[in-house]
């Protein structure tokens, strides 16, 4: 499989996980408790950083240099496992409704969710997410793109204990047992 023909395939996966996020996000809920600006900026900025060496435009430190070869058998894992992430973070954001937003927040009528993907995880857009990253990372096969993942695990790591401080406040009983029954990220095993 030529690269040009997978990194078209890689790039199409990430349009449309933006459209969807882009035309969903007129459809939630209003906010009655948000993360400060201070938070959401600092994030903003790390996840730019992501972004930037995911998509091999900062080419200072080695950060370009290829450090994964382009075989067929790579780039079509790399495909799939960007694919398999875009449709895990797609069914997470159609399941979580109008309860989503982009950034750390409760809202008006908030529901905790246990349907759908949030049955195996507690954070299955963050799992997709991740996984299109890794997948990206594959295909691309730049140092910066395992960087990036690397970046990227960490910011959501950060973010999904701040959530969860947030869902413990406002779900006291019902947050902790569901917690109790699933994992973070991965079930069974994070």
């Amino acid at each position: 499989m030529p690269f040009e023909m997978t990194i078209s395939f890689v790039k199409l996966c990430w349009w449309i996980f933006a459209i969807v996020w882009i035309v969903s996000a007129f459809s939630v809920k209003a906010v009655k408790e948000r993360q400060n600006f201070a938070g959401r900026l600092a994030r903003m900025i790390f996840f730019s950083i992501a972004f930037l060496l995911l998509s091999g435009t900062i080419h200072a430190f080695g950060l370009d240099t290829i450090c994964l070869s382009r075989t067929g058998a790579l780039l079509i894992a790399g495909d799939l496992i960007t694919l398999l992430g875009l449709l895990i973070a797609i069914w997470a954001r159609f399941t979580l409704g109008g309860n989503w937003s982009g950034t750390i927040t409760f809202k008006v009528d908030h529901e905790l969710i246990e349907r759908g993907p949030y049955r195996f995880v507690r954070h299955p857009i963050y799992t997709g997410c991740l996984l299109m990253i890794l997948g990206t990372a594959i295909v691309v096969g730049r140092a910066g793109g395992f960087l990036a993942l690397l970046i990227c695990l960490v910011g959501t790591w950060q973010k999904l204990l701040q959530e969860e401080a947030m869902l413990t406040r406002h779900f006291p009983e019902a947050y902790p047992k569901y917690r109790s029954r699933t994992r973070r990220l991965v079930p069974f095993l994070l």
